[in-house]
């Protein structure tokens, strides 16, 4: 809950995105987990809509250079739109 874990700087101490979103789980992991979970759902021919609008995001964020960045810097390109 982000009463544990803000995704917007200054909010909380002791969190990434209160250290410039080092630490944590990076966004490169993230990506390739969700691509991970699509495979998986390809597999049991399940339709995942919101994870595969969130590997886009997250495959985006990556390749914009975020790659080691903590996942909630996804917060920083959504806040821009």
């Amino acid at each position: 809950t982000l009463e544990l874990y803000n995704p917007c700087p200054g909010v909380m101490d002791n969190v990434p995105a209160s250290n410039s979103y080092q630490g944590g789980f990076m966004v490169d992991l993230m990506a390739k987990d969700l691509g991970l979970a699509l495979e998986a759902a390809k597999q049991s021919n399940s339709d995942t809509p919101l994870g595969e609008l969130a590997h886009r995001l997250y495959v985006k964020h990556q390749q914009a250079g975020n790659g080691k960045l903590d996942f909630s810097s996804i917060f920083k390109m959504l806040e821009k739109k």
